[in-house]
């Protein structure tokens, strides 16, 4: 298990490395399959439950979503959204009309998706528009990384107190404050080094993203954990071998990046 979750990790890492360093379309098509298969397993995982988000217009909003951001910005998304809620809602009435008592949960959930992984998710390419994007991308996933595996390694290890026992068994509050001093520890030494480079990024935009990133970004992976309890599901689908799939990968970042956009061109 554990050289396979190596390998799995090894090709993912290769593969996102080498979509940030050629940027462009090949960024926009990586990230764009990832969000489209997470947000598939996400509404896979309410289907299972007897729910019916419609899986068509969430992945056609995504990746509208997506591609708008890529070639606008943030120009027309206000368009695509307005488009897709109200397709959404005339879908999901008529089901209603036809007899699905459930069709507004379905609908709540069908918005909840297309927030998630279109509107939130496509911050991945919003911030790769920033001076040094690039960098500032490669910053804050690292945090992540470095904060989650400080987590996994003192909770492990010294986990007594459980941080959500009915979400998250395993969670302890001792795995989370060790994710925050590895996130804030790994945010000064990567600013320290980005600077020798990138002299826009330093020690003191590495601390701030340390603590804010490890302290609220938790919350992603909480949240998936809360979906998949609640249906009774380990992982979002085996796409990854050893790691899940799309959505279990992304939990986090999707929050870290969006969280770090802000912040680059609010106080940055």
């Amino acid at each position: 298990m554990l050289l396979t979750r190596i390998k799995t990790a090894f090709v993912l890492l290769v593969l996102g490395l080498s979509a940030i360093y050629l940027n462009g379309w090949a960024y926009f098509s990586f990230i764009t399959i990832i969000l489209l298969l997470a947000a598939r397993e996400y509404s896979q995982i309410y289907h299972k439950g007897g729910l019916q988000p419609n899986t068509l217009i969430i992945l056609a909003t995504v990746f509208s979503l997506s591609l708008f951001r890529f070639l606008f910005d943030f120009q027309y998304n206000d368009i695509v959204l307005a488009l897709s809620f109200l397709i959404s809602m005339a879908v999901h009435t008529f089901a209603f009309e036809k007899g699905r008592e459930k069709a507004p949960l379905d609908f709540a959930l069908t918005l909840s998706a297309i927030i998630y992984f279109g509107w939130i998710g496509s911050y991945f390419i919003s911030i790769m528009f920033l001076p040094d994007g690039q960098w500032w991308l490669l910053l804050s996933i690292a945090i992540i990384a470095f904060a989650d595996s400080g987590a996994y390694f003192i909770g492990s290890r010294f986990g007594k107190h459980k941080l959500a026992p009915r979400v998250s068994p395993k969670k302890t509050w001792e795995g989370f404050f060790g994710g925050i001093f590895f996130g804030i520890i790994s945010g000064i030494l990567i600013g320290l080094f980005f600077h020798q480079y990138v002299p826009s990024i330093n020690l003191i935009h590495g601390l701030i993203l340390g603590i804010i990133l490890s302290i609220i970004t938790p919350l992603g992976d909480l949240g998936e954990s809360m979906i998949k309890r609640q249906f009774n599901v380990k992982d979002s689908s085996n796409l990854f071998p050893g790691h899940g799939g799309a959505m279990d990968r992304i939990d986090t970042w999707v929050w870290a990046v969006c969280i770090s956009y802000y912040l680059i061109i609010w106080i940055f």
